[in-house]
């Protein structure tokens, strides 16, 4: 990536999912959480028209998104400012993440219906064998299958949470995959028996390792440094 500019176009696939304002977001969201855009930074309106193709107005929608999430500072009359985001923040995310799922797990172990239940086991089994090639795709897929016995609120903030941080950096810690795929065994285990409780309690858990997992990743990047976190921390 271009130091001097991070504001890279998007992939034509991702323009075309969603409202025009969430994929503006989603598109700032992971130049934040990647590093491209660092604490402090004040955002480039109009390079990120040139790099996606739209106007101020959806950019402006985006800004307020992030703003609320806590990813941008917004200043009247002076601009949006990229936010320090902490270690904290990213594992309090997954954790907030973890309740909702674990809430709509244990309604899966209550209410899923028999068909959904063969197709979770078919998806865990396909996890295990394939291992790293398909890992998004499938894990996807198992929470989608959990998350659809849910009400319809319960899934709206489930998908906000979701998109809230890019889904994918965690994957990559050192044995990840095998981990979830753990957490899965565990999750799926308890939704067989019925069991409500452990299933929330496993689904927790799963995403409070996925908040961990990602902190090692952004570590390891150098998304941080000792003496930013200082300065958050003392402020």
């Amino acid at each position: 990536m271009n130091p001097t500019n991070p504001y890279r176009p998007a992939p034509a696939k991702t323009r075309r999912r969603g409202g025009l304002a969430d994929e503006i977001a989603k598109y700032v969201r992971d130049l934040i959480l990647t590093g491209a855009l660092r604490p402090g930074v004040k955002l480039d309106q109009d390079a990120i028209g040139r790099a996606l193709g739209v106007s101020r107005s959806p950019i402006r929608e985006a800004i307020v998104v992030l703003g609320h999430e806590g990813l941008l500072d917004v200043t009247p009359r002076r601009g949006a400012f990229v936010s320090l985001v902490t270690p904290e923040d990213i594992i309090d995310h997954y954790e907030l993440l973890g309740l909702v799922s674990g809430r709509a797990a244990a309604m899966a172990a209550d209410t899923l219906k028999d068909e959904d239940r063969d197709k979770l086991e078919a998806v865990q089994s396909r996890f295990i064998e394939v291992g790293e090639t398909d890992y998004s795709a499938l894990n996807d897929t198992f929470h989608r299958i959990i998350n659809g016995t849910a009400p319809r609120r319960t899934r709206w903030l489930l998908g906000h949470l979701a998109r809230s941080v890019p889904a994918d950096y965690y994957e990559f810690a050192d044995g990840w995959n095998a981990r979830a795929g753990h957490h899965h065994e565990e999750i799926l285990d308890a939704i067989l028996r019925r069991d409500a409780d452990a299933a929330r309690q496993a689904m927790e858990d799963h995403l409070h390792e996925s908040g961990v997992g990602a902190v090692e990743v952004l570590r390891a990047q150098g998304f941080w440094d000792d003496e930013s976190l200082s300065e958050k921390g003392s402020s």
